[in-house]
């Protein structure tokens, strides 16, 4: 790793971390003797996150038919691990704020975030893909090593977006140019040392080049087209004025078809409204929790 990166990603006393609740909910999950009820008690210790979760059970985003009322009824349909990724894509967003608006409008960073995510998980559920909460996990936290610069290095970002302007370049570009590596990279290194599985910190290192990938190309080349398609249609911002480059190779490994877009925008645009409104629902709290 990058002796900068390393530095960047290792300074404990300034970085986020997990939530307690979320560390709780993980080593449950890995317990073969946890039962719904002991989940559901865990869960209900932390009443944001319970109700976030319920609502998010009965929403769009699922779209079960009938009513899911208790937490243990949403464990119940959703399953253990699937309920695992969504609690931390839950936990997540509340970690991150504090970040100066002259920036990023952090509004617009999730709803550009939650909205890869759909798109990205829209994707992965229409290629029949097992436990599709990963990628809307990976599509979540694509851009978060951009938050870690913005709230170490923020000297540095502001003049990575002015090159960015001036030059007309992405900005994972200047970042390289700058910094020595980009936000990929940072993303990646801090879901590392969140010690996260390596599949989900691949999806966030990999997604601008996702053919250079160290796990499945396929995986990574959704979140990379969930992000060109987000861009595109102008949800949220995350401080990137360019549409992304559009990977030729990314598409052809992807196993998509272009019959199967319209479906995919048409889904995104029906679900993004209401999940945004469930996960941004809490995000006017001040500071950046940090352990």
């Amino acid at each position: 790793m990058n002796p900068k990166l390393q530095r960047l990603v290792s300074r404990s006393d300034k970085m986020p971390t997990l939530p307690t609740v979320y560390t709780k909910i993980q080593e449950a999950v890995e317990d073969p003797d946890t039962s719904f009820d002991d989940m559901a008690r865990i869960i209900l210790n932390d009443q944001g996150l319970s109700a976030r979760l319920l609502r998010l059970a009965n929403s769009a985003f699922y779209g079960y038919p009938s009513e899911v009322s208790t937490i243990p009824d949403a464990l119940t349909v959703i399953g253990l691990q699937q309920f695992k990724n969504m609690a931390l894509s839950t936990c997540i967003m509340d970690i991150f704020t504090g970040i100066p608006e002259d920036l990023v409008n952090m509004e617009q960073f999730w709803r550009k975030s939650i909205a890869c995510g759909l798109c990205a998980r829209i994707m992965a559920l229409e290629l029949r893909e097992a436990n599709s909460e990963r990628f809307f996990l990976g599509g979540l936290m694509h851009k978060i090593g951009r938050l870690i610069i913005y709230k170490e290095e923020p000297e540095k970002a502001l003049e990575i977006m002015e090159i960015s302007k001036k030059r007309e370049l992405h900005l994972h570009h200047i970042e390289t140019e700058v910094l020595g590596f980009n936000h990929a990279d940072v993303g990646g290194a801090l879901l590392s040392n969140w010690r996260l599985p390596k599949s989900l910190s691949e999806l966030v290192a990999s997604h601008i080049k996702p053919v250079l990938a160290n796990i499945s190309v396929r995986d990574v080349s959704l979140i990379h087209l969930a992000d060109f398609v987000t861009e595109a249609l102008g949800m949220g911002f995350t401080g990137e004025r360019y549409i992304p480059t559009f990977s030729e190779a990314a598409w052809g490994h992807s196993g998509l078809d272009e019959s199967s877009l319209f479906y995919i925008v048409e889904e995104l645009q029906r679900q993004y409204g209401e999940v945004c409104k469930i996960f941004l629902e809490k995000q006017n709290q001040p500071g950046m929790e940090t352990s």
